[in-house]
């Protein structure tokens, strides 16, 4: 790790229910302010091929390897294209590879000695780190204290589902699930020891996220500083399709 190592986090894109403009601005950031590590925490694909809506219709199963997998594995490509040497890393949600695996475990065991999460995305091929959604979270840094996962908790409130997960796992998180830019934190004086919660947003469309109609959700992502502090987390909001980033304005 360089003296001070720039890490980007993105969650929630959910291909093919994503925002162009979101994910273009994205690539704008990873191009410019090129970091040296990239977290991508979760539903890149929205797996809506076996979801519970695509049960009995002809979308089901079908299409597994189309919409969100083909964009999920473009992104992957991407990814390494503008950052030849980043460490990529790939934590697994409750949709994406998830929600197929399940699918198929219930509909189609055949199935399973001819598909896994490698064949499907291709990860392998693009140098992206692999970590599933059932193991437990990821710590990120030599320095620092940040672990990494999708999230399990859900709050109708931001900073509270990350709250529940790093009280549960009683480690400092990062994560994503909420659609939702929150932070908690928790000191402890006589120990030393702080806790910090990060929820880092979304990339949706949320005009074509429809299973809810109060999308009390905050576009964004957000940007990390690793030394040898320690790992220093900054949300970045995305408003009117623009963002800063180290008081750089990006627009999609």
């Amino acid at each position: 790790m360089s003296t001070t190592h720039k890490a980007l986090f993105v969650s929630d894109i959910h291909f093919p229910r994503h925002s162009p403009r979101h994910v273009n601005l994205l690539m704008k950031v990873v191009k410019a302010w090129k970091p040296d590590s990239i977290d991508l925490l979760g539903d890149i694909d929205d797996a809506d091929s076996t979801g519970r809506w695509a049960e009995g219709t002809p979308d089901a199963i079908v299409g597994i390897g189309e919409g969100g997998v083909k964009e999920t594995t473009q992104l992957f490509a991407d990814l390494r294209e503008e950052r030849k040497d980043a460490l990529i890393r790939m934590h697994d949600g409750n949709h994406g590879w998830t929600r197929h695996r399940q699918y198929l475990e219930k509909k189609a065991p055949a199935l399973m000695d001819m598909i896994d999460a490698d064949k499907l995305y291709e990860y392998s091929k693009h140098g992206v780190e692999w970590h599933d959604y059932d193991k437990p979270p990821v710590k990120l840094f030599d320095t620092g204290t940040l672990y990494g996962h999708h999230g399990e908790s859900i709050s109708k409130h931001a900073g509270e589902s990350v709250r529940n997960d790093c009280l549960n796992w009683g480690v400092s998180l990062i994560r994503g699930h909420s659609h939702r830019q929150g932070v908690y934190k928790k000191s402890y004086p006589m120990t030393g020891q702080e806790i910090r919660g990060f929820e880092i947003g979304h990339l949706t469309d949320i005009s074509q996220m429809t299973y809810t109609v109060n999308h009390d959700w905050q576009a964004g992502f957000a940007v990390g500083y690793i030394d040898d502090t320690g790992d220093h987390i900054q949300l970045i909001e995305i408003m009117d399709n623009t963002c800063y980033v180290d008081g750089k304005r990006f627009v999609a």
